[in-house]
């Protein structure tokens, strides 16, 4: 935990968004636990509206990187487009079911451990800065981050269902 937890040198405070960083940090495992011991079959049998397990978390991937994007984006331009994930274009390009689950929870992590790093370093006094959701209007980087969280709560019960 000491990495997470960091000092404001300015007030000598612990960071105020540390909770948020620690539940977007936790979500590999949370998915990892929900396709566990699991036989390969599973995985890409399609379950729900048509989405196999792998092909939900190839989405929680791609919705990863494109958080990752948007995150940047709002961190260091004035009020940006928070660009939506094209899930088709990413399962064309990745094929998602034919990919083990290692695979892809490698790639889920990676992506993770990015936008972790990202809001680590970020000051507290930027996580009000905003960008344009094109459905949910404007948004700080905190509720973007919250909102990153409560996407994958809504899939993490989808796999559940799935099992």
């Amino acid at each position: 935990m000491p990495e997470t937890i960091r000092i404001n040198f300015v007030t000598g405070a612990v960071r105020q968004y540390v909770p948020e960083i620690e539940a977007i940090s936790e979500l590999p495992a949370l998915v990892a636990a929900a396709t566990d011991e699991r036989n390969p079959a599973w995985m890409r049998e399609p379950r729900d509206a048509d989405w196999s397990p792998a092909r939900v978390v190839g989405h929680l991937i791609a919705y990863t990187w494109q958080s990752r994007e948007n995150l940047y984006r709002m961190a260091y331009m004035m009020d940006p487009i928070i660009k939506s994930t094209d899930d088709d274009g990413a399962n064309e390009t990745h094929q998602w079911e034919s990919q083990s689950r290692e695979a892809l929870l490698e790639l889920l992590e990676t992506g993770i451990a990015e936008v972790t790093h990202l809001l680590k370093e970020l000051p507290d006094a930027s996580w009000g800065r905003p960008g344009q959701h094109p459905e949910d209007g404007r948004r700080s980087i905190k509720q973007q981050a919250r909102a990153m969280r409560a996407h994958f709560d809504e899939h993490l019960a989808q796999l559940a269902k799935m099992a």
